[in-house]
């Protein structure tokens, strides 16, 4: 463990692998070692080739290292350790991809899912190696009646979320933390030599409980009290839907516009189709009596379409005027407003991520992600039948999900003075923020602990608006609200080298004043 652990530190100082909270993972308990380098080689190798090289080379260097730690390179043990990483392969796969689409498409509830399948292959299978001398299946079944050794597990998996922790808090101390993951992972193979516990099961059935009433309790926590209704507000309130939302349908036309302060006849909602004479009402709180009906394909046309398009909408309507605007069109109504297409007095930004930090290379195109890229057209079928229709290759997904960087220089072009800008995020979301959640803007609202999709109709998204306008303190912000996506945050992939894609993409958009073509 010592040689891995020097290994993955000369590889790290040397900028072979990158430098984030999941280094520490290449040298834990299999199979969150197998995690961590399908995580990295997906995200990071240029094609096809390399991606198959690499991978074999790994894969025989983990295969060597168990058998190592098992007692000796013997025929015996090599084929049990390859075995092993067989076996696992399909299922950490899965998560990897799951994982990295989720950082892809900045979609939360992908990540989740691939953090639980993880958990749940490090409990179970984690311990599986080292049962002493049988083969794989005879260890799983000891394994299961040695109570999946939780007097060992549970340690070792705090040690590790505790660890990722510290490096995301802070980050000068990933690599020196390297050593101290590999002890860990050491420790804990010694440990599993030891006697298991007389009442395995007893103990398993305990931490279930426990784990059991935790998950419980914090479901039944994430309840807000409606705040008392917003006093009536000046001028008209215009509503952006976010990516894949229909005239009428998405969470924001659900928005409870009347308790902020607005009624119906100040209420306008945006649409991706264009002016016109009204779009039908289905969810939504109010009539909508302006714009074109739009369809979900509408809110991928190409970005500098849309900005046209809000610019055009915003500009007949009355002074001052409030935007609220769900994910996506945060971005639209931002770049509309720094390049002075439109003029906006408040801007209230729902969900909206600040970093789009991995991207995607074209088809076809070898470039650091190819292998993921691949892969992720490949699911679309799978995405869609799970998730939302998505293509990755529209016009929207390419400019603003397809470069890393893209929503860093979008929100790093500078406002009018005098705007005034709320940003609401989700705390599902956090962890898909590597940067951090907090914009260059007036307030920053504590997380809301709500779904993304869920938030403008959540009633601390309600407490947060009606004190922005008007003007009074904001909502108290508990200290552990991040916690989570501190702890979690290791579990994501590397987020892409983006500074200098920022500064390129910035002058450009500087220069054109818009985001088209870029």
């Amino acid at each position: 463990m010592a040689a891995a652990a020097m290994l993955v530190v000369v590889l790290a100082v040397c900028g072979v692998v990158p430098v984030w909270p999941g280094l520490l993972h290449l040298v834990a308990l299999p199979p969150l070692d197998q995690f961590a380098d399908l995580r990295l080689l997906l995200v990071r190798t240029d094609s096809w080739s390399q991606f198959l090289v690499l991978l074999a080379v790994v894969s025989a260097v983990r295969i060597m290292l168990m058998a190592w730690l098992l007692g000796g390179l013997d025929t015996r043990r090599i084929r049990f350790a390859t075995a092993f990483y067989a076996t696992a392969f399909g299922p950490v796969l899965l998560a990897s991809c799951a994982d990295a689409t989720a950082y892809a498409m900045l979609y939360s509830r992908a990540f989740w899912p691939a953090v639980a399948l993880v958990a749940v292959l490090v409990w179970i299978l984690g311990p599986v190696p080292w049962q002493g001398d049988a083969g794989l299946r005879a260890a799983m079944g000891r394994t299961w009646r040695r109570g999946l050794r939780v007097e060992v597990m549970v340690p070792y998996c705090a040690a590790i979320l505790a660890l990722g922790a510290l490096a995301e808090r802070v980050p000068a101390l990933t690599v020196l933390l390297v050593p101290v993951s590999a002890a860990a992972t050491g420790l804990t193979v010694w440990a599993m030599g030891r006697a298991p516990l007389r009442r395995p099961a007893a103990a398993l059935a305990a931490v279930l409980v426990a784990s059991t009433v935790v998950s419980v309790i914090f479901v039944r926590t994430r309840a807000y009290d409606d705040p008392e209704p917003g006093p009536r507000q000046a001028g008209p309130l215009l509503v952006m839907a976010g990516i894949d939302s229909r005239s009428g349908e998405g969470t924001m036309h659900r928005a409870d516009v009347q308790r902020l302060g607005y009624e119906c006849e100040q209420v306008y909602y945006f649409s991706y189709a264009g002016t016109g004479g009204g779009q039908p009402r289905r969810d939504a709180t109010c009539p909508i009596r302006t714009g074109a009906p739009y369809e979900p394909a509408d809110t991928h046309r190409p970005v500098e379409e849309q900005v046209a398009l809000f610019a055009e909408q915003a500009a007949n309507l009355q002074r001052p005027l409030t935007v609220a605007a769900h994910s996506h069109a945060g971005w639209i109504a931002w770049e509309a407003v720094a390049t002075r297409r439109a003029q906006v007095d408040v801007l209230i930004l729902v969900g909206v991520f600040p970093d789009t930090p991995l991207g995607f290379p074209p088809p076809q195109v070898d470039r650091p992600g190819r292998v993921f890229g691949d892969l992720l057209r490949w699911a679309v079928p799978a995405i869609e039948f799970a998730f939302f229709p998505f293509d990755p290759d529209t016009p929207a997904a390419r400019q603003l999900l397809g470069d890393a960087g893209s929503a860093q220089a979008v929100l790093g072009e500078t406002l009018p003075e005098g705007v005034r800008v709320l940003s609401i995020a989700s705390a599902a979301d956090l962890p898909l923020m590597p940067h951090g959640r907090r914009l260059d803007v007036e307030r920053n609202g504590c997380p809301v602990r709500a779904a993304h999709s869920s938030l403008p109709t959540s009633a601390a998204f309600d407490d947060e608006v009606i004190r922005f306008l008007n003007h009074r303190d904001p909502v108290p912000c508990p200290a552990w609200r991040d916690w989570g996506a501190v702890v979690i945050q290791a579990f994501g992939v590397p987020p892409a080298d983006v500074d200098e894609t920022v500064r390129k993409r910035a002058g450009r958009f500087r220069g054109r004043r818009s985001i088209g073509g870029s």
